[in-house]
């Protein structure tokens, strides 16, 4: 009896060690910038990730023009941010699969249009061998500081899905902004899509306001 009741203990505890047969590790591979011809992209790459699924050798590069006169007479500016995926198709060549981009134009006051840093992520939820690619990015134009345009963005093969709101900000014990909207087609998607998605819209975009 207690022979069986060790052998049930083991192998409980071994399942409770297993991971989530849904959740499948992608391997990474070494990123380079250099390793995407400039002509193919407009900005300076901000952070890149290299690796290989069932469709072969994959690139996903963020960049962004950084901050830059709109109209000089009017004292406006603007700054673009764009993400591209590509996939390896020769020795040094790649194909573009989606390209999307994001701007704030003629603004007088504060520019804000950039990727929050390290929310890039690969994964493959659903375990299909076909990588998905999330990631978070901020806009605005404000005078005073407050609550900013906030998206993510998640991508599996060409199907896109988004989240879209407003950062939050912490002022005392009040709470400004944090709208949240959630795309439809994310009904349609696998769970682990929207769950993950949750987890990463949470972790960008909460700040506490300046004194």
């Amino acid at each position: 009896m207690k022979f069986h009741l060790l052998i049930s203990i083991l192998f409980y505890t071994l399942l409770s060690c297993t991971a989530a047969p849904r959740e499948t590790p992608v391997p990474l591979l070494e990123f380079k910038p250099g390793m995407i011809d400039k002509k193919l992209y407009k900005g300076k790459i901000k952070d890149g990730k290299h690796w290989k699924d069932k469709r072969g050798e994959n690139v996903v590069i963020l960049t962004q023009t950084g901050i830059y006169w709109s109209n000089v007479y009017d004292a406006t500016r603007g700054a673009k941010i764009f993400a591209y995926h590509f996939i390896k198709t020769g020795e040094d060549s790649f194909k573009e699969i989606w390209k999307i981009s994001e701007v704030v134009e003629e603004c007088a006051f504060e520019v804000k249009c950039d990727f929050f840093s390290n929310s890039l992520s690969i994964t493959d939820l659903d375990n299909d061998g076909i990588a998905e690619v999330g990631f978070v990015l901020t806009k605005g134009c404000k005078a005073e500081a407050g609550p900013e345009e906030k998206k993510l963005v998640f991508y599996e093969g060409k199907e896109l899905y988004t989240i879209k709101g407003t950062t939050t900000v912490v002022k005392g014990t009040e709470k400004l902004g944090g709208e949240k909207v959630v795309e439809k087609r994310f009904e349609a998607a696998p769970e682990e899509f929207l769950e993950f998605a949750n987890k990463q819209w949470n972790k960008f975009g909460v700040s506490k306001a300046v004194k």
